[in-house]
């Protein structure tokens, strides 16, 4: 046999005797007690603290919207999407039903183009392709470039809610 065989065989033999030992260092010790994954992973997930309400918190004080958005395109998207995490929002909201909500409970209300583009910016990955024909209808996607209105007396550049209404778009 000759030398580099022998030498790349040796080569080999060392990489996965390296894989190996990585292999069990690095293998967390609840790895496949119960299944393929970290099986302390569920009582870690259990000991963070939640975030989300959920739409049906939502529903019960905005109902009015929750009504306007059911007929529209982002009749399926759920609040949190764009408003953020909403827990700590519904848990207090209630004690200020009079006064201004503090800052803290106090909910994103997106208003930018760029929110909007987080989910309308052209995106090959969105796009359904079947067979010969592209079908956008996934998600209307839009053209930054091509759609970038600009107010015609303050040259301003135009939000997307200026012409699109959130709830029913």
């Amino acid at each position: 046999m000759p030398q580099q065989i022998k030498r790349l065989i040796s080569a080999f033999a060392i990489v996965i005797l390296l894989f190996l030992v990585m292999q069990q260092v690095l293998k967390p010790s609840s790895f496949g007690v119960s299944g393929h994954y970290r099986f302390l992973a569920i009582q870690e997930n259990k000991l963070k603290e939640l975030q989300y309400a959920g739409s049906e918190s939502c529903i019960k004080c905005h109902e009015d919207i929750h009504i306007e958005k059911s007929d529209g395109y982002h009749a399926q998207l759920k609040c949190e999407v764009c408003h953020g995490p909403a827990l700590r929002h519904v848990m207090y909201a209630d004690k200020f039903e009079n006064e201004e909500l503090p800052d803290s409970l106090k909910l994103n209300k997106p208003d930018e183009r760029k929110d909007c583009a987080v989910c309308h910016r052209i995106n090959a990955a969105r796009i359904k392709i079947t067979f010969d024909t592209i079908d956008n209808s996934m998600i209307k996607q839009v053209d930054p470039m091509k759609h970038n209105l600009v107010h015609k007396k303050t040259k301003v550049e135009l939000k997307c809610i200026e012409c699109h209404y959130p709830h029913q778009p």
